[in-house]
């Protein structure tokens, strides 16, 4: 799990995660708003039990959607059954 670490809240977050959380498995991670919207939805399609972290990844107060990155983590029970719901359409 390489990624860049921005802030100090992003730090705790992850030691926070690592030691306390049972999502602990980063099962996606990308800057693309609408592709993170879309595994939501495969996800919940299924299911299955998932948090999500968005951390903005900018050093400067101007916002954009290109320095915002969107994390899903799992139980690593559900790793490899959340892989296949992510990558498969959701049925509604």
């Amino acid at each position: 799990m390489s990624q860049r670490i921005g802030t100090v809240d992003h730090l705790f977050t992850l030691a926070y995660r690592k030691l306390f959380s049972r999502y602990k498995i980063q099962l996606y991670a990308s800057h693309n708003e609408e592709d993170f919207h879309k595994k939501i939805l495969n996800l919940n399609a299924h299911y299955i039990d998932y948090k999500t972290h968005i951390v903005d990844t900018s050093k400067q107060k101007s916002s954009s959607t290109a320095n915002t990155l969107y994390e899903i983590y799992v139980k690593k029970k559900d790793h490899s059954l959340a892989e296949l719901a992510m990558n498969t359409a959701a049925h509604r």
